[in-house]
């Protein structure tokens, strides 16, 4: 039995019994875990206000290698995001980068990259930078980080290389570009050169620069579901916050394929 310490982002909390709290959070060190917060669905000063999604937390817990959770003992907070929860669609955003993290990252298997890409996505929603543009930035690093990045180099079933002139397509079955010879049933996407470049750019550049990008008016519609659809693709289910961002008319449905 292990007492640890470790920043981390809450992903998830649900209600466990009458009294206590599960909570899923993203640690910089050891990655995502579960823990069992005893008392904090009545206690009115243990975790108060700490253990909300989307926030950053100092977290004290103990790591019990004959049980898969752990327990929750102590949470300080760091970063509330207090004016990203004030815009109905930055939350929605914050909510559908947790979600992904949550479903895509295993267990206790740290990636410290991944937990400053999330802690700087949720930042750069708080200064009300342009939600959308961020969240397209998100995904498509996130994918990079977590083995799931898209084949941006050339057509992945000939192997022709991507070049000027040619029309390209992006296959959610194949994980990667296709050629105009090979786009029948993969259920393409048309994608331009210039988008190909930018998802390049946002898989590669340095983190600090990532946020810099922008997707203009035909590459953010190209990769509005693009994306989306390859996570959802890999998790073989859909994504529950979606639901709010279709409310807020952030995204139309029937956009998506």
């Amino acid at each position: 039995m292990a007492i640890r310490r470790d920043e981390a982002i809450i992903l998830r909390t649900r209600d466990y019994s009458e009294s206590d709290r599960l909570i899923t959070f993203f640690s910089r060190n050891q990655g995502q875990l579960t823990g069992i917060a005893k008392g904090a669905r009545r206690s009115k000063k243990r975790f108060v206000h700490t253990l909300e999604p989307c926030s950053h937390v100092a977290v004290t817990y103990v790591d019990r290698p004959t049980s898969g959770l752990v327990r929750l003992d102590a949470s300080e907070l760091k970063n509330a995001f207090i004016a990203l929860r004030s815009d109905i669609a930055r939350l929605g955003y914050a909510s559908l980068s947790c979600e992904i993290v949550l479903e895509m990252s295993p267990e206790r298997q740290a990636n410290a990259a991944l937990f400053d890409l999330l802690y700087q996505y949720l930042e750069q929603l708080e200064l009300a930078v342009e939600p959308e543009n961020t969240s397209l930035l998100f995904q498509t690093r996130m994918l990079h980080l977590s083995g799931y990045g898209p084949n941006l180099q050339g057509c992945i079933l000939c192997g022709q290389k991507l070049r000027a002139g040619g029309n390209w397509f992006f296959s959610i079955l194949q994980g990667g570009l296709v050629c105009n010879d090979h786009k029948h049933g993969q259920q393409p996407y048309p994608v331009s050169l210039g988008t190909v470049m930018l998802l390049r750019q946002a898989q590669q550049l340095p983190l600090a620069k990532l946020w810099r990008l922008r997707f203009q008016r035909q590459s953010r519609q190209e990769c509005r579901f693009l994306l989306i659809d390859l996570v959802r693709h890999y998790l073989e289910k859909d994504l529950k916050s979606l639901k709010l961002l279709y409310q807020i008319g952030a995204l139309q449905p029937t956009d998506s394929r």
